[in-house]
């Protein structure tokens, strides 16, 4: 067997032969019961495909398979499976833990603004002893402010009545 230089000849050659794959392939298909597929590229880049049942069911059959005998695999897949297993139920666990921990500080901070006068300050953690701290003095500036604001205007509102013509007459 050579190579057939002369195209004409070449393709003529491989439609028949083609042909005849395709139908030993069905004939294979039919006999035994198996799924096939079947792929050609031609020196052109031309692809040509058979496959029984489809296309989409023997590929995904061929990629979910493992090349290996059955059994091979198995002691390694458990382990795998085993891992994974625990994997999860480290990772629910902790789910569960957040879940509570989120409720546990929900609550305090309810507590917390119902009570927030009657904790001493002494008892209070630094960095919440530090927000109070920051709370009351914006609170103390807001109330110089407001103070400032009402002295400025009876001050405004008293030199205006002085300074205001007298039109009685």
């Amino acid at each position: 067997m050579k190579f057939i230089e002369d195209e004409k000849n070449r393709v003529v050659t491989f439609t028949k032969r083609r042909n005849g794959i395709y139908k030993k392939a069905s004939e294979l298909c039919i006999l035994t019961g198996i799924d096939i597929e079947i792929l050609i590229v031609t020196l052109s880049g031309k692809n040509y495909s058979f496959s029984h049942p489809s296309k989409e069911f023997v590929e995904t059959q061929f990629w979910n398979e493992t090349i290996l005998p059955k059994g091979i695999l198995d002691p390694y897949q458990e382990v795998h499976i085993k891992e994974l297993v625990q994997q999860l139920d480290d990772v629910c666990n902790h789910m569960k833990f957040e879940v509570q921990r989120a409720s546990t500080l929900k609550e305090m901070k309810v507590n917390r603004t119902e009570n927030m006068w009657e904790v001493s300050i002494d008892e209070l953690p630094p960095d919440e002893a530090w927000k109070v701290k920051k709370q009351l003095r914006e609170l103390q500036s807001r109330i110089f402010n407001i103070h400032n604001e009402q002295h400025r205007l009876r001050t405004t509102s008293v030199v205006c009545e002085t300074s205001a013509p007298n039109h009685t007459m």
